[in-house]
């Protein structure tokens, strides 16, 4: 613990006489500002970065081969057994490895932040230090490419603390990808986000110096800054805080907004400099996998698919009780028509609603109202080879070898599929519990509520006073009431903000019901001071 310590007090003092020296550099020179182009007031390039060695040609499908992780300090998910083994299939199956505690083989440590011994020593050691966001990120791209925004380093704070606790951030001009980072950077920076702006908000993050929000912020004084202000808090210059109105915070030109301050991260970055090398004997079993793997999908499949034509349909039926119900989601109308054809052959039967399906085929784990309401109810998730498969077999086989993995989908929200269909045979989520949800809330009211029903929730169809919600709070006999609104509905919620009462947004059902875990602290609009 001492050592952490002192390591983080060392960091601050380096990075503030790093920034000191910045802020002389650019004090000098604001006078001119306005004959500089802007570049010229950015930190300087970073150079050159690798993932693996330039020219070793590394297949998509094994792009972390050579890449041997520890993973550290993640506080919630190490206590997560399943969740800490999707990451290790995860990063195995795209020709990595994990070994349980850093060791001297180790290239890269996941983590969520730079106090730790672990990380102490994995920085010591020339180790890649990087988040589970640079895994999700690397895992989209299917290449192991350098942490390229603030997001893909450790943010160097102790987790739980919140340096930017006294602000209420928004943020206008950013969109997808750039705009979730903003929200997911806000939290984790312990600062309130709002999707509006109005008087009460303390700082604006804008992309560019226009805008209806931007001329409103000004009107009212709200200080107007770039995504670099936050950037820099996350990686530990706490002196942005104090200097918000400092000129490199007022330049809205960066060509990567959300990248990570070079002086910031000289340290984290180091280890990119060398390239991870892989051994022609691993580059050569692996592609030797990939030819068998190919041979095995080009030469099997023409027999068998022949073969699947040429079935007729069985004569023997099932039981309707054991007969499989199923949903499809996520696949062209032409699609469903023909496994709903080979479906009723075999025997079964489509779902017309969760409360019925026994299965649900999906190729991927998306949000929809189907998925998202069969993950309460449905006993197999299943991908379509399951269907083909028993086709071929003119029987129902097991469903386990067919179970669905979506690796990008488990590491984006945090979870395991596997794990949350498990909790939610054992119980529903959201069994005992009320929900009022605004009028305006997105998704809509019907799907929202056919979402929070399926996994047990009753919908209240008169919003609740301060009284009853405080009635139900005290007595434990009676339901917990939930509140869940949106940015539009927030007028409506006021008197629950003033009486320090949590409200919620969609995500806390949304992700809720996905991953199967009540989470309190992530989604509400007001937190309790």
């Amino acid at each position: 613990q001492q050592q952490q310590q002192q390591h983080f007090l060392q960091q601050q003092q380096m990075q503030k006489q790093v920034l000191q020296h910045q802020n002389q550099q650019v004090v000098p020179h604001q006078q001119q500002t306005t004959a500089l182009p802007p570049q010229l007031q950015q930190p300087p390039h970073i150079s050159q970065l690798f993932g693996h060695e330039p020219g070793q040609d590394i297949p998509q499908d094994g792009f972390l081969l050579g890449c041997v992780f520890a993973v550290a300090d993640y506080p919630e998910q190490m206590a997560d057994k399943q969740l800490l083994a999707t990451w290790k299939r995860v990063i195995q199956a795209c020709g990595g490895v994990v070994d349980p505690t850093l060791t001297s083989r180790c290239t890269h440590l996941l983590c969520e932040s730079q106090v730790s011994n672990m990380y102490v020593q994995a920085l010591r050691e020339g180790k890649r230090c990087v988040t589970a966001h640079w895994l999700s990120t690397v895992l989209k791209k299917k290449k192991m490419v350098p942490p390229r925004r603030t997001l893909h380093l450790p943010f160097a704070f102790p987790p739980g603390a919140k340096p930017c606790s006294q602000h209420i951030i928004s943020v206008t001009g950013f969109v997808d990808a750039d705009r979730d980072d903003l929200k997911l950077m806000t939290y984790l920076a312990g600062a309130r986000y709002t999707g509006y702006l109005c008087r009460s908000n303390t700082v604006l993050i804008c992309k560019e110096s226009s805008g209806l929000k931007y001329e409103k912020a000004k009107e009212w004084k709200i200080p107007c800054v770039n995504a670099q202000w936050l950037c820099d808090i996350l990686l530990g210059n706490f002196e942005a805080l104090r200097q918000i109105q400092h000129s490199r915070y007022s330049i809205f030109t960066h060509p990567e907004p959300l990248a990570p301050n070079p002086q910031l991260v000289h340290n984290l970055l180091a280890a990119w400099r060398s390239p991870v090398k892989v051994t022609s004997e691993a580059l050569s079993n692996l592609q030797l996998l990939q030819r068998q793997k190919i041979s095995d999908s080009t030469n099997a499949p023409a027999n068998k698919k022949a073969r699947m034509e040429e079935i007729q349909s069985p004569s023997k039926r099932i039981p309707p009780e054991s007969a499989p119900q199923v949903m499809f989601t996520g696949f062209e109308p032409m699609q469903v028509q023909q496994y709903t054809k080979r479906l009723y052959a075999l025997g079964g039967d489509v779902a017309d609603s969760s409360q019925k399906a026994t299965h649900l085929m999906a190729t991927k784990v998306t949000r929809t109202i189907k998925f998202l309401t069969a993950m309460s109810r449905v006993k197999y998730i299943i991908t379509p080879e399951w269907l083909e498969e028993s086709w071929r077999s003119q029987k129902f086989v097991d469903e386990v070898p067919y179970t669905l993995r979506d690796a990008e989908a488990e590491v984006l929200f945090g979870f395991s599929l596997e794990e949350a269909l498990k909790k939610a045979h054992d119980a529903l989520l959201f069994k005992g519990k009320y929900f009022y949800l605004t009028p305006g809330i997105c998704p809509s009211l019907s799907t929202m509520k056919a979402i929070l029903e399926s996994a047990g929730g009753k919908l209240l169809a008169k919003q609740p006073s301060y009284r009853k919600i405080m009635e139900h709070k005290q007595n434990k006999n009676l339901p917990e009431i939930i509140l869940v609104s949106c940015d539009n509905d927030l007028h409506l919620c006021r008197e629950y903000f003033m009486r320090n009462i949590d409200v919620h947004n969609a995500e806390f059902i949304l992700t809720g019901v996905l991953t199967q875990k009540l989470d309190y602290e992530s989604y509400p609009f007001l937190q309790k001071s």
